[in-house]
């Protein structure tokens, strides 16, 4: 059990954030649901336009703030939060994890818990200065049909892997909550579309993808990034990253493509082992084909990709009342970061190939 927190009931919860994420994918899809199941309970919520405070706090029965900095003062044995979850555009993250951790705050950052390695570092050194737990909402590990990719890997299913493919996009700009439902509202959310503020696809749709792929493949000896971007726009609207993999045993490469808004579907997952090949082609089914193309092994009837984070969020209540470590500690968030900051920093101006530094794969979990 991690130093400050207590020894049993539900975990007291801050939310810094209430947009997209905080107010649909943390607070109603799985901080709601927990708090009925005795796992966490949504105390604090906290958001600069006080009206949206308001709302929430009435909306989920918690305290409104409009300054993180007072969201995480109160001490839990006074009422306030053990845990500060982060759902803020991705340059603000720095700031406030740091603090909530340095005022003796676990934290859960959303994805990617920066846009530099510099900034992850730093706030895992926070973390561990303050002797605290620090993790980051990489829920679609969680994705049905990438779970079944996933096992049938680790089984062997093809043989040895010697390629992945993952294709993603989004459903044109990021736009602010509609009616009840995000990014249905009719107003661009403007953080997404600069570069000092963490936007571009490569940052807001690559972290789910390269986590996956470094599920599947574990750390990359190379990256190679090709980004493309829109006349007078500052961030790409489409980004390439090849993965190369040669150490313990592995002989591997991998490409992943985001798009803003891809013109024709391409599958989720290809996985090309020395024996076949595993496909997800929308989500629904993966199917296993041997070397000469026949199909082996058909998985259908899963459910379609949806928002998710139920078994991390589960995960995070249990590593903080004594059970097994989170299943997505900050140090796999900072190597996610890696790998992007890696592909995007010659972005628009060709390619390179660099090593990159991965924690080792006995630090890796989940």
């Amino acid at each position: 059990m991690s130093a400050g927190t207590r020894a049993g009931g539900a975990v007291r919860v801050g939310l810094v954030g209430l947009g997209n994420s905080g107010w649909y994918y943390h607070a109603e899809q799985n901080l709601e649901p927990a708090r009925a199941g005795g796992q966490l309970e949504l105390v604090a919520v906290c958001d600069a336009d006080p009206a949206r405070a308001a709302a929430a706090a009435e909306r989920f029965g918690a305290r409104a703030h409009t300054d993180w900095r007072a969201l995480v003062a109160l001490e839990p044995e006074r009422g306030g939060v053990e845990l500060v979850v982060v759902a803020l555009p991705h340059h603000l993250h720095r700031d406030v994890v740091t603090g909530a951790l340095e005022a003796g705050r676990h934290v859960h950052v959303e994805k990617p818990m920066a846009t530099s390695r510099a900034d992850a570092d730093a706030m895992l050194a926070a973390a561990r200065a303050a002797g605290r737990q620090l993790s980051v909402h990489q829920q679609r590990r969680w994705e049905p049909d990438f779970q079944r990719v996933l096992q049938l890997v680790r089984e062997g299913a093809v043989g040895p892997v010697r390629r992945v493919e993952v294709h993603r996009s989004h459903a044109g700009r990021y736009r602010t909550a509609g009616d009840g439902t995000p990014h249905t509202g009719d107003d661009v959310a403007t953080w997404t579309e600069g570069a000092d503020t963490g936007g571009g696809v490569g940052w807001l749709i690559g972290p789910h993808p390269v986590d996956q792929v470094l599920q599947l493949l574990g750390p990359p000896s190379g990256v190679t990034g090709t980004a493309h971007r829109p006349p007078g726009s500052d961030v790409e609207d489409h980004l390439r990253i090849d993965l190369v993999f040669e150490q313990r045993g592995i002989s591997a490469s991998a490409r992943i493509d985001v798009h803003r808004e891809a013109e024709h579907a391409a599958p989720r997952f290809r996985v090309v082992g020395e024996r076949g090949d595993i496909t997800s082609e929308d989500g629904t089914a993966v199917v296993v084909r041997d070397a000469g193309g026949a199909v082996v092994v058909v998985h259908d009837g899963l459910e379609p990709p949806g928002r998710l984070g139920a078994e991390l969020y589960a995960s995070l209540a249990a590593s903080l009342r004594g059970g097994p470590p989170v299943a997505v500690p900050g140090e796999q968030g900072r190597d996610v970061v890696d790998v992007l900051e890696r592909a995007l920093a010659p972005a628009g101006s060709g390619r390179r190939t660099v090593k990159v530094a991965i924690a080792p794969a006995d630090a890796r979990s989940g």
